[in-house]
């Protein structure tokens, strides 16, 4: 499935292809997208829709920023390369 992530206004946010949610506050969500973790900083953030089915989730609030952060590599793969 491919992941698409909608911004407007820095007030909507829409993603698609969300498959774990792991923490919600006004001012950070943290959540999985396709197997990488995606950290939104924001203000004043809530979800609005969440559907599991069809992988999507729907925030409002002021966005300030979005991180995708890769998995982590085993040290053993980092220095055997």
């Amino acid at each position: 499935m491919q992941s698409v992530i909608t911004l407007t206004n820095r007030e909507n946010l829409n993603i698609l292809g969300v498959t774990k949610v792991y923490g919600v506050s006004q001012a950070e969500v943290l959540v999985e997208v396709e197997g990488e973790k995606l950290a939104i900083t924001g203000e004043n953030m809530e979800v609005q829709a969440l559907d599991v089915e069809n992988k999507v989730l729907t925030i409002t609030g002021k966005v300030n920023g979005m991180k995708f952060s890769a998995p982590k590599v085993p040290l053993y793969k980092r220095i055997f390369k």
